[in-house]
């Protein structure tokens, strides 16, 4: 299947609600300049370790941090990271999916495709596999 152009190539990333909110929160303290690691830390109330696998996760999908010292900024607007951030999984049913599926737009598209393809799958392919000789 061929991408269009304006498709992303999208990490796979399941996150919950909270770790969601803590991102966002952690991007929105950094779009507003360089900010100390321990403002970060008391703000967001997290480790040391947990603030690491933040920014690895920020990485991945992405979203550019950058450090001068003991400080962080981000590198882009909170349009662009927000773009870029992934969103939890918000438990739509079928009837939901198919509704917001039906709306204009880039992301109604997306939730078309993916609609359609858990309730209209490929066929199976039509090759049989060989039985092993035992």
């Amino acid at each position: 299947m061929k991408r269009s152009a304006s498709h992303r190539r999208r990490p796979v990333v399941h996150i919950t609600l909270g770790r969601a909110a803590r991102l966002h929160r952690l991007l929105s303290m950094l779009e507003e300049g360089p900010t100390a690691r321990e403002a970060l830390l008391d703000g967001l109330a997290m480790g040391l370790r947990t603030f690491y696998r933040e920014l690895d996760l920020l990485k991945r999908c992405g979203i550019k941090v950058q450090r001068d010292g003991k400080t962080y900024k981000i590198r882009s607007t909170m349009a662009e990271a927000e773009g870029l951030l992934p969103f939890p999984d918000p438990q739509l049913s079928f009837a939901e999916m198919a509704e917001l599926a039906r709306h204009p737009g880039e992301a109604a598209r997306r939730l078309a495709e993916i609609y359609l393809g858990v309730v209209q799958p490929p066929a199976p392919s039509t090759k049989r596999r060989r039985k092993k000789d035992g």
